[in-house]
Protein backbone atom coordinates (compact mmCIF):
# COMPACT_ATOMS: atom_id res chain seq x y z
CA UNK A 1 0.00 0.00 0.00
CA UNK A 2 1.35 3.38 -1.04
CA UNK A 3 1.56 6.06 1.63
CA UNK A 4 0.40 9.57 0.68
CA UNK A 5 1.96 12.72 2.05
CA UNK A 6 -0.46 14.55 4.32
CA UNK A 7 -1.37 18.21 3.71
CA UNK A 8 -0.02 19.26 7.11
CA UNK A 9 3.32 17.65 6.23
CA UNK A 10 3.41 19.64 2.98
CA UNK A 11 2.70 22.86 4.92
CA UNK A 12 5.47 22.00 7.36
CA UNK A 13 7.90 21.36 4.50
CA UNK A 14 6.96 24.67 2.88
CA UNK A 15 7.31 26.59 6.14
CA UNK A 16 10.65 24.99 7.06
CA UNK A 17 12.00 25.52 3.52
CA UNK A 18 11.11 29.20 3.77
CA UNK A 19 12.84 29.53 7.13
CA UNK A 20 15.92 27.51 6.18
CA UNK A 21 16.56 28.51 2.55
CA UNK A 22 14.28 31.49 1.87
CA UNK A 23 17.02 33.91 2.90
CA UNK A 24 20.05 31.82 1.96
CA UNK A 25 22.67 33.43 -0.24
CA UNK A 26 21.92 36.11 -2.79
CA UNK A 27 18.75 36.48 -4.85
CA UNK A 28 20.68 35.09 -7.83
CA UNK A 29 21.74 32.05 -5.78
CA UNK A 30 18.12 31.34 -4.77
CA UNK A 31 16.93 31.75 -8.37
CA UNK A 32 19.56 29.24 -9.56
CA UNK A 33 18.62 26.88 -6.74
CA UNK A 34 14.93 27.06 -7.69
CA UNK A 35 15.80 26.57 -11.37
CA UNK A 36 17.89 23.46 -10.56
CA UNK A 37 15.12 22.05 -8.36
CA UNK A 38 12.46 22.69 -11.03
CA UNK A 39 14.59 20.87 -13.61
CA UNK A 40 14.80 17.85 -11.29
CA UNK A 41 11.00 17.91 -10.86
CA UNK A 42 10.47 18.16 -14.62
CA UNK A 43 12.70 15.11 -15.12
CA UNK A 44 11.02 13.32 -12.18
CA UNK A 45 14.52 12.81 -10.78
CA UNK A 46 14.13 12.46 -6.99
CA UNK A 47 17.82 11.68 -6.50
CA UNK A 48 18.90 14.87 -8.28
CA UNK A 49 16.28 16.93 -6.39
CA UNK A 50 17.50 15.65 -3.02
CA UNK A 51 21.16 16.08 -3.98
CA UNK A 52 20.63 19.74 -4.95
CA UNK A 53 18.45 20.44 -1.91
CA UNK A 54 20.67 18.75 0.67
CA UNK A 55 23.76 20.43 -0.80
CA UNK A 56 22.05 23.81 -0.36
CA UNK A 57 20.99 23.02 3.21
CA UNK A 58 24.50 21.86 4.08
CA UNK A 59 26.11 24.94 2.55
CA UNK A 60 23.86 27.55 4.16
CA UNK A 61 22.08 26.21 7.17
CA UNK A 62 23.76 23.12 8.55
CA UNK A 63 23.94 24.53 12.11
CA UNK A 64 20.32 25.72 12.02
CA UNK A 65 17.98 23.49 14.10
CA UNK A 66 15.24 24.14 11.51
CA UNK A 67 17.55 22.66 8.84
CA UNK A 68 17.82 19.46 10.86
CA UNK A 69 14.02 19.44 11.27
CA UNK A 70 13.54 19.93 7.51
CA UNK A 71 16.00 17.14 6.77
CA UNK A 72 14.16 14.87 9.19
CA UNK A 73 10.77 15.57 7.58
CA UNK A 74 12.24 15.00 4.11
CA UNK A 75 13.68 11.69 5.27
CA UNK A 76 10.13 10.59 6.17
CA UNK A 77 8.63 11.42 2.75
CA UNK A 78 11.36 10.19 0.37
CA UNK A 79 11.34 8.09 -1.70
CA UNK A 80 7.89 9.09 -2.89
CA UNK A 81 5.45 8.19 -5.62
CA UNK A 82 5.63 10.49 -8.65
CA UNK A 83 2.59 12.53 -7.56
CA UNK A 84 3.81 12.85 -3.97
CA UNK A 85 7.27 13.82 -5.22
CA UNK A 86 5.74 16.73 -7.14
CA UNK A 87 3.74 17.87 -4.11
CA UNK A 88 6.78 17.74 -1.81
CA UNK A 89 9.06 19.34 -4.39
CA UNK A 90 6.69 22.22 -5.10
CA UNK A 91 6.25 22.78 -1.35
CA UNK A 92 10.03 23.12 -1.00
CA UNK A 93 10.31 25.40 -4.03
CA UNK A 94 7.41 27.62 -2.94
CA UNK A 95 8.96 27.90 0.51
CA UNK A 96 12.27 29.05 -0.97
CA UNK A 97 10.51 31.51 -3.27
CA UNK A 98 8.47 32.93 -0.36
CA UNK A 99 11.67 34.21 1.22
CA UNK A 100 12.96 34.20 4.75
CA UNK A 101 10.29 36.29 6.40
CA UNK A 102 7.97 34.44 8.76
Amino acid sequence: MEMQVQDRTLWKIKSLSREVLGGAGSENYRQKLVFDLLNAVKANDQNRFLWVLLRAINAHSKDNPKARELSSVLMEVFPSSESDFEKVAYSVILGIMAGGES
